[in-house]
């Protein structure tokens, strides 16, 4: 009875130990995968069968030390797929840190203070236009801006190239986000 109790252990054990390595394996399989699927997923524009994808690429991204959008893809033979340039950048400030609708224009300025502190006004505006003010030689013109809104806040934005300098070379738009709000813009190139 002790020697069918020792087998059974030991199969128990042999049984718990694959599935560990199974699942490691399957583990490792899905982050390489994964990084693979953010590379198509980037120069389709991140089409909806893609928000794993996507949410993978901004878990990477918005971690404490953030990494690269994505990590190490292989090809069927084992090798690295390389073909491929990924321009970004996270943006801290100034006009490119700012999203405004298509049909809207957007304001920026910025001003230093006394004591090096700085001020970023920023908002969208659908047009303008030129208003006097004041009389004789004090009359000067204002610019008005007409149905201003607030802009989406920017953090970081994206660029990929597939195959560069080939026939096939594909660019995707560019990807504008904000990682903490979930915001998701694209332009055109």
């Amino acid at each position: 009875m002790t020697l069918l109790k020792s087998k059974l252990k030991i199969f128990v054990l042999i049984v718990i130990l694959a599935n560990i390595a199974v699942f490691a394996k399957n583990d490792e399989a899905y982050a390489y995968d994964m990084d693979c699927k953010v590379i198509l997923c980037i120069a389709g524009g991140f089409p909806q069968s893609c928000a794993d994808a996507y949410r993978y690429m901004i878990e990477r991204i918005t971690r404490f030390r953030p990494l690269p959008p994505f990590g190490f893809c292989p090809m069927s033979n084992g090798l690295e797929y390389t073909a491929h340039n990924v321009d970004y950048r996270f943006l801290h400030r100034g006009p490119e840190a700012y999203d405004c609708p298509n049909d809207t224009t957007l304001f920026y300025r910025l001003t230093y203070e006394e004591h090096g502190q700085e001020t970023e006004t920023a908002f969208c505006y659908s047009h303008t236009t030129s208003e006097k003010f004041g009389w004789g030689r004090d009359q000067e013109y204002r610019t008005v801006y007409h149905n201003q809104s607030s802009p989406q806040r920017i953090n970081f934005q994206l660029r990929i190239t597939i195959e560069p300098g080939t026939v096939q070379e594909y660019q995707s738009p560019l990807f504008r986000i904000n990682t903490s709000t979930g915001y998701f813009s694209k332009r055109a190139l």
